[in-house]
């Protein structure tokens, strides 16, 4: 998902252009916010025009008033209009204009169907919103609804440097030999880029690269001592050899140093888990069987992991993301979603995620979006509509082709592909 954020100067230019594409037939207004409409619950240009400059008090210094965004998701992803209205409200509000009129617009004239937002960025006093770091905030906002809601992430968020590097992880081969160097290697990169706090947890994440920790304890001289023992074991689980002491695969790897990542995990853990609850929110919304969960779930970039004894009861469920790093048992996340939940729902169907009164709902609003940024990273993101010719409300269009959707395109080819174009940033 891609936004781009404009400061048109002239608020009737900006509406005027939605409008026109709402009048072709290639738009539609999907949402009203703090604007009148009329007996059939719609407006129009003068309507909306109208309701947002009695907004404006006469005489405001601001140059630029008008707040104008379109987000566009990956080509691919397919969305209802109320996801859309989801999406446009849970945006706005965190990016400060919540209480500010807008109207939202989806545009269908092309395959890549999006929506546009016009807003003002001055309040009912005059006074201008606060828009520092705006492309920085608007970034992390579009990144935690592309998880929430299952979609494409962009290019930028969908390979990063941790994820690259998790692909370079060598699974533990007993034929390769030089066992210690390799229990070493993948041991190591699991506690670089995986935040857990059990070894149950770092297990899961270990099983995938066939090897298995264990806790070992003994007693010398009276004294309990504790630690860590590894063994590289067959795709099932199962050990083909004789379990290594942790004292003798290298530094780091011991039951100290284990301990020691658990504890620094709880920050990370704290911080990330409200994106795996909204990713199981939303798709236990659906009531799905356990198959469609998995898959689902898949989507939104978590695996999930249940354990069944012979009855088939579940008694255990984790939840692993290889692109935030995280891995964690239900329990960890709440009481709602530990294994007990999962499997009286898979059992008789019963559904507590559709009771939002009981449900322990973390809204993207509770991450702290701004503890990344400093003092000194005044990053704006760069304005790519051009400003509307002063004299007229409609898009600069040559023979029927509207040249800023067309540039708009390849700017988005550019974001989802391999191309990075830098040009200079304009001040708002």
């Amino acid at each position: 998902m891609v936004a781009e954020i404009t400061a048109p100067i002239s608020l009737k230019n900006v509406l005027g252009y939605n409008f026109a594409k709402v009048k072709a037939g290639t738009a539609s207004v999907i949402l009203t916010s703090l604007l009148s409409v009329d007996e059939n619950g719609k407006t129009d240009l003068f309507r909306a025009l109208a309701d947002m400059e009695n907004r404006l008090p006469s005489g405001i210094r601001t140059k630029k008033p008008v707040f104008h965004c379109s987000i566009n998701p990956h080509p691919n992803d397919v969305l209802t209009d109320q996801q859309l209205q989801n999406i446009a409200s849970e945006y706005m509000e965190r990016m400060g204009y919540g209480n500010q009129p807008f109207i939202v617009f989806k545009h269908n004239d092309i395959a890549r169907e999006h929506i546009h937002i016009v807003s003002l960025r001055v309040d009912s006093f005059g006074k201008k919103l606060p828009h520092a770091f705006e492309g920085r905030r608007s970034k992390k906002i579009t990144d935690d609804l592309e998880l929430k809601y299952g979609l494409i992430p962009s290019e930028s968020r969908k390979k990063p440097q941790k994820d690259i590097a998790v692909k370079e992880i060598k699974s533990a081969d007993i034929n390769n030999g030089n066992v210690r160097e390799q229990i070493s290697d993948v041991v190591r990169a699991v506690l670089k880029r995986y935040a857990f706090q059990s070894l149950g947890e770092m297990n899961l994440i270990l099983s995938r690269y066939n090897i298995s920790v264990e806790e070992v304890r003994k007693e010398y001289k009276g004294k309990q001592y504790d630690g860590l023992v590894y063994a590289i074991t067959d795709k099932d689980g199962n050990k083909l050899m004789s379990p290594l002491h942790a004292s003798k695969i290298g530094r780091g790897t011991g039951f100290s140093a284990v301990s020691r990542h658990f504890e620094k995990s709880k920050a990370v853990i704290k911080e990330k888990a409200p994106l795996f609850r909204n990713a199981i929110i939303e798709t236990m919304k659906n009531s799905p069987d356990k198959e469609q969960f998995l898959t689902t779930m898949k989507v939104h970039g978590i695996d999930v992991v249940f354990r069944q004894n012979e009855e088939g009861r579940i008694y255990g469920v984790t939840f692993l993301s290889d692109s935030l790093g995280m891995v964690a048992n239900g329990s960890r996340l709440g009481k709602g979603y530990s294994a007990n939940v999962f499997n009286d729902y898979f059992t008789n169907g019963k559904n507590p995620f559709l009771d939002y009164s009981i449900q322990e709902i973390d809204t993207v609003k509770q991450i702290n979006t701004e503890k990344e940024l400093s003092a000194n990273q005044a990053i704006e993101e760069e304005l790519f509509y051009e400003e509307f010719s002063e004299n007229s409300d409609l898009p600069i269009t040559v023979h029927g082709i509207d040249y800023k959707e067309l540039a708009f395109q390849r700017k988005l080819r550019n974001k989802y592909g391999k191309l990075k174009i830098n040009r200079k940033r304009r001040k708002l």
